[in-house]
């Protein structure tokens, strides 16, 4: 009796094990663990500069590479905790940069880079320098005929005018002020300068993780509510 009795817990055993594995396969739990994301969206975030390439340098003598870096970051974890459903990928997400260190060779790498993610969205993010010191203000650049990025854009001067994060110096299109990393691309793609690192006062400001925070929530919100309303639309 106690052998029949083992044998009928090991057969009892393999019946759940050959249960489970239908399960998985057929898909009645196996959905979540086994199959990938399906995104509603993928936005590549680039980071200006990086590396070797410091960029403007601010009047304390901050980099702009470190800037971007910290205010991309930050919009990129912005925009998942909005909306998990969105992809969010770095061209970088370090002060290490993947292609040539000389600088055609550096845009055409970001260029190569989101069309090898299947981008949706490219939004790259500078700091503005000017002689003058008392210069100050945000400002988009977009292709003339990327309707989407326009929208993008305003909502992203909505949000900040908002926040009284102040001023917009106006959108501006790149048949005028030509942008590789714009231009090569056939997806919604901005470049964003948040702000003059050459004045000592918003150089300061966009230093402090808060004002960080505050850029980077605008920008999130801006590209997730464009992109649900794309997808309800």
């Amino acid at each position: 009796m106690k052998y029949r009795k083992n044998k009928f817990y090991k057969g009892k055993i393999v019946l759940i094990v050959l249960v489970v594995v239908a399960m998985i396969f057929s898909g009645f739990f196996g959905y979540n663990l086994f199959r990938e994301h399906q995104y509603i969206a993928t936005v590549v975030i680039d980071p200006g500069h990086g590396g070797y390439d410091v960029g403007s340098i601010g009047y304390d003598g901050s980099y702009e590479k470190d800037l971007t870096l910290s205010i991309a970051l930050r919009t990129g974890r912005k925009l998942k905790e909005l909306n998990p459903d969105i992809n969010v990928i770095y061209t970088r997400s370090n002060d290490t940069v993947d292609w040539a260190d000389n600088e055609e060779d550096d845009l055409i790498g970001r260029v190569i880079f989101a069309n090898e993610q299947n981008a949706d969205y490219f939004f790259s993010i500078h700091l503005n320098a000017s002689e003058n010191t008392a210069a100050y203000g945000y400002n988009a650049f977009i292709r003339s005929n990327d309707p989407a990025s326009e929208t993008i854009a305003n909502s992203i001067d909505n949000n900040l005018t908002e926040e009284n994060w102040l001023y917009n110096r106006g959108l501006e299109y790149t048949n005028s002020y030509p942008l590789y990393v714009v231009d090569n691309l056939d997806i919604p793609s901005m470049l964003f300068e948040v702000g003059f690192i050459t004045n000592p006062q918003e150089c300061a400001d966009l230093k402090k993780v808060s004002n960080q925070e505050l850029i980077a929530e605008c920008i999130a919100n801006a590209y997730n509510d464009y992109i649900v309303s794309t997808i309800k639309g």
